[in-house]
């Protein structure tokens, strides 16, 4: 896989709600405040976080160990380990020490949707810092994405670094938000995820791709994969792709 952007320090630390808008009908900003966010630095435009979250209860912070977070939360007692799942870092204000994180939300499949639409100002959560994936190279970049993926996909195209060819799989119209630069929408419908957006590929993409980014379900995310190394000869180097969600399990 294509190599990501890394950090050397994981800080972590606890952020409260400023602020909460509804985008459309499947998407909610928030925006988070902490003063650690003044000298927080994002690695690349699709920079992402662990969201730590507690329902219904005070929210304990894992240990700060600095090195893997998943460890210190199997370590922690279950009646007060809190939920981590990971989001994109939609913009970062460090002046105001603000950050804003877009949630697609869909009933309460998993604990991350399920706090983002229960989240108002005041409301706590954990920050743990993660990395980003967005490292392209070369002139033709490809970027394909599903509703999942549009907080990361947005930010890439603001970021504005390239010329790049975008696909984007959603259930339908109402999902689709304003992006950047020319997009590809098709909808799935009923189709399995990824079907829609790898047909898209095959009919337009361009001959040949220097770098491609594939995020999303799983099936989505490895069937562009595929696609590319197989039928296109892509260098499996030069591709970045990441499963946000899987049919069948609980989204994050």
């Amino acid at each position: 896989m294509a190599p990501a952007n890394r950090r050397d320090v994981f800080e972590q630390f606890v952020m409260t709600v400023s602020a909460v808008a509804e985008l459309t009908p499947h998407m909610r900003r928030i925006t988070f405040h902490a003063p650690e966010f003044g000298s927080y630095a994002v690695t690349g435009p699709d920079e992402y976080f662990g969201l730590l979250m507690a329902e219904d209860r005070e929210l304990v912070m894992p240990p700060d160990d600095r090195i893997n977070v998943r460890t210190s939360l199997r370590n922690m007692p279950e009646d007060v380990r809190p939920d981590l799942r990971w989001y994109t870092v939609r913009a970062h204000r460090p002046k105001a020490g603000e950050i804003d994180v877009d949630f697609v939300v869909h009933g309460d499949a998993g604990p991350g949707t399920r706090w983002a639409r229960r989240a108002e100002v005041g409301s706590t959560a954990g920050f743990r810092a993660g990395g980003s994936a967005y490292r392209p190279v070369g002139d033709t970049v490809l970027l394909a994405a599903d509703e999942t993926a549009l907080p990361a996909l947005a930010a890439i195209l603001e970021a504005g670094q390239r010329s790049v060819h975008v696909f984007v799989e959603v259930p339908d119209e109402s999902f689709q938000v304003p992006l950047p630069g020319e997009v590809r929408w098709v909808f799935r419908g009923e189709q399995p995820p990824g079907t829609a957006v790898l047909a898209a590929i095959q009919e337009a993409a361009p001959s040949s791709v220097d770098y491609a980014w594939a995020c999303g379900e799983s099936g989505l995310a490895t069937g562009v994969r595929r696609h590319l190394t197989k039928d296109r000869g892509v260098d499996r180097k030069a591709i970045m792709f990441s499963g946000y969600w899987r049919v069948g399990a609980a989204r994050e």
